[in-house]
């Protein structure tokens, strides 16, 4: 079988990437095909940096460039990337379209259970608490609650003792660099 799409790394990830979409479009597993995603206008990379997100899908008014991150496949395996490869061809498949919105609305949301995609944001594999810059605990010992990569309302609402536990109803505490600021005021 020829593989459709290209390739924009030398990655073995975007090369299993690409004959996994393949499998998908051509196949008859699953109910995307060629008449809704033209793969020839499809790009496959791979990032070893991306840290935050699976996968991401861009569009530069030709291609479209599905870009998976290293850190879920060998944290989450194959399996994990093949979710985030459906998901990033809905996206293809939404950008190919004119008359689609791209996002995580109306169009996305017709292909959720038919791909057997989990929605919006998937939770390949358990994070830890160093993997964020803000960690945030329950007070009362629930132990560790959340983290956040940036500092966002819930991390001032914690700081300043306001945002709660949803197990416990305790005040959460902050680890990280804001969380000398809660003693400041």
């Amino acid at each position: 079988m020829t593989l459709v799409g290209q390739l924009g790394d030398d990655h073995s990830l975007s090369r299993r990437a690409r004959r996994y979409a393949n499998e998908v479009i051509f196949g008859d597993e699953w109910p995307l095909t060629s008449a809704h995603v033209d793969l020839e206008a499809v790009r496959f990379e791979t990032s070893t940096r991306m840290k935050r997100q699976h996968g991401i899908c861009s569009y530069d008014g030709s291609v479209c460039t599905i870009r998976l991150s290293a850190e879920t496949h060998e944290r989450g395996g194959f399996c994990a990337t093949k979710e985030t490869i459906r998901h990033e061809l809905v996206h293809v498949y939404q950008h190919q379209h004119d008359d689609l919105t791209s996002g995580h609305g109306e169009s996305f949301k017709r292909w959720v259970e038919p791909l057997d995609l989990s929605g919006r944001c998937s939770t390949h594999y358990k994070r830890t608490p160093d993997e964020y810059r803000y960690q945030l605990y329950c007070s009362e010992g629930c132990g560790f609650i959340a983290g956040r990569h940036r500092f966002s309302a819930v991390v001032e609402r914690a700081t300043q003792g306001t945002q709660i536990c949803s197990r416990c109803r305790a005040p959460l505490r902050v680890e990280g660099p804001e969380s000398a600021k809660a003693g400041d005021d």
